[in-house]
């Protein structure tokens, strides 16, 4: 019972305390998901929470990726001396940036940790109300943590030392967009982390940055022309996946981003996910196979695209067929 009244006490002292220099919007406390104590430093953006009935995501922020072994730090040592190399073999043929284990996402981890010494609790808000969850069931959160009396919201300042790019790729941030661009700017300007060409880092950025955006530009495209109108359904948003049900049998348009191209057996299905365990499918059967080829589908596979045609059901999953080339385009 008294640590229950503690942490009410903590969660409303945090709510109070919502006019911080260093966190310029003010947080709508229908926004705030609460107040936890932080139990551990994972990596750079990945952290554990006590009582907290899901894990978490960060918005707006992708520091690159450690080895978490205890042997982290002699592995690290070892890909940086011949980093080059490395990030090619792991790059491959891929033909757009990969992720993996680099000496600056170890430096980000060691950053995040020692950020975090002097911080018991902090506060996880949400973007907004519709989305508040990702296809893997996680929450996706803005970390807000007070530091020398002041609150930092911990997914800007990550940034702005060059610790992530301000990662876009599912969307701009809605709440502190401009802040995350002017981070970007001074850690680009100062060379800070992911911008020192002296590091040991993706050495690829200018790739993805302009992937990222073109995403973050669909987003934005789809709400600004498309959002709400009848027959036009985004598979991210769970109000949009839950009106599919009043419309099979309907010339519908899909909007959303492939997981899977499935080609090992026919039907091809190409698939676009709603959340961990629901998906919509694009059914492709044998005489329309060649579609696959025409269409470039593997490089559609990295951006958003909208699908057209008449929506249907089999096995509980929302589908449509098909059968020529035109039912599938990126804006």
């Amino acid at each position: 019972m008294l640590k229950l009244l503690v942490k009410l006490f903590i969660t409303t002292i945090f709510i109070l305390s919502l006019s911080g220099k260093s966190y310029s919007n003010k947080a709508d406390t229908s926004l705030v998901i609460g107040t936890f104590r932080m139990s551990k430093v994972i990596d750079g953006d990945t952290f554990r929470f006590d009582g907290i009935d899901k894990s978490t995501r960060l918005l707006g922020i992708d520091t690159e990726e450690t080895f978490k072994t205890d042997d982290a730090e002699q592995k690290t040592n070892e890909i940086a001396k011949y980093w080059d190399e490395f990030y090619k073999s792991e790059r491959g043929d891929n033909k757009m940036p990969v992720k993996t284990d680099s000496p600056l996402g170890f430096e980000a981890w060691k950053w995040a940790d020692e950020f975090f010494k002097d911080v018991e609790y902090v506060r996880l808000e949400k973007e907004d109300n519709e989305r508040t969850i990702d296809i893997y069931g996680r929450y996706l959160v803005y970390l807000i943590a007070i530091k020398n009396g002041q609150e930092v919201n911990y997914n800007v300042e990550c940034v702005r030392q060059g610790y992530s790019p301000y990662f876009n790729k599912y969307g701009n941030s809605k709440r502190f967009h401009q802040e995350f661009v002017d981070a970007q700017n001074y850690a680009i300007e100062k060379k800070l982390g992911i911008w020192d060409p002296d590091k040991k880092h993706y050495p690829d950025y200018d790739e993805r940055l302009v992937w990222w955006n073109k995403r973050a530009e669909q987003l934005e495209n789809y709400d600004k022309l498309y959002a709400g109108k009848e027959y036009y359904f985004n598979l991210s948003s769970e109000t949009d996946f839950k009106k599919l049900a009043d419309n099979v049998g309907n010339e519908i348009i899909v909007f959303g981003g492939i997981s899977d191209i499935l080609t090992k057996k026919t039907p091809y299905l190409i698939r676009i996910p709603h959340n961990k365990e629901e998906s919509f499918e694009i059914v492709v059967y044998e005489e329309y196979l060649n579609l696959i080829n025409e269409m470039d589908i593997d490089t559609k596979q990295e951006y958003y695209i909208y699908a057209k045609g008449k929506l249907g059901i089999y096995k509980g999953k929302y589908q449509i067929e098909l059968r020529n080339k035109d039912q599938i385009w990126m804006e």
